[in-house]
């Protein structure tokens, strides 16, 4: 295993992605959904599908917001 964990990510990923495709299988029926301003029937793997992608593209924003070297840590680095 590297040292920063990359092979723990990768296989928790791959775990998240089959547990995700399982719990989408297992819902398909359809549901009502209410937005603010209108209701729509759909099936409920959509719903599960657009909140997982929400939620992946939300985590992958706020770890590269978090994770960007400041002013001071780019100074800090040169000799």
């Amino acid at each position: 295993m590297s040292r920063n964990g990359t092979n723990g990510k990768a296989i928790a990923a791959v775990v998240a992605v089959i547990m995700l495709v399982w719990f989408i299988a297992a819902n398909s029926q359809q549901v009502q959904v209410t937005w603010w301003v209108f209701d729509t029937s759909t099936s409920l793997f959509v719903v599960i599908l657009i909140s997982a992608l929400l939620g992946a593209g939300i985590t992958y924003f706020l770890t590269r917001v978090r994770h960007r070297p400041s002013r001071d840590d780019a100074h800090a680095e040169r000799p």
